[in-house]
């Protein structure tokens, strides 16, 4: 093999790393302190997230964490936001911030025990002041059985 051959195909090699190792690892700035996964940055990325402003919600969690964006788009793409998921866990957040009193709380079980369920969603998101899509998710996984 030529020797300029071999030169460029050596360079061809290096510059495939450097790219590989730029996306994986990511450039981070060495003096920059990040403040990490704050309760308060966790929120503002949730309402990013809430709001269809994913782009944002990446931004935040590069400018928390330092995370390349290959990362940030994964955790933002995975991420739990109260309405979307399970919905047990976002009605027991509902219920310990205020947001469900006890007497809403047994009345939501009680629909959903008599099959109501739509009625249940209703009071849910009248109460919470949760999105429809919110309180379906969350009437579709409520467990009666829960001490909310």
């Amino acid at each position: 093999m030529p020797f300029p051959v071999k030169v460029l195909l050596v360079l061809a090699v290096v510059a495939v790393v450097v790219v590989l190792y730029g996306r994986l690892v990511g450039r981070r700035d060495p003096e920059q302190r990040y403040s990490g996964l704050t309760d308060g940055v966790r929120a503002r990325i949730s309402r990013e997230i809430s709001s269809g402003r994913t782009v944002n919600a990446i931004k935040l969690y590069r400018e928390a964490t330092g995370a390349p964006l290959v990362d940030a788009k994964r955790a933002v793409s995975s991420w739990f936001v109260p309405g979307r998921g399970p919905g047990v866990k976002d009605a027991v957040a509902s219920w310990t911030e205020g947001r469900l009193t006890d007497e809403a709380r047994l009345r939501i079980s009680a629909l959903i025990e008599a099959d109501r369920r739509d009625e249940a969603r209703a009071l849910y998101a009248e109460a919470t002041g949760a999105s429809e899509a919110e309180s379906r998710a969350i009437i579709r996984s409520w467990d009666t059985t829960q001490n909310y």
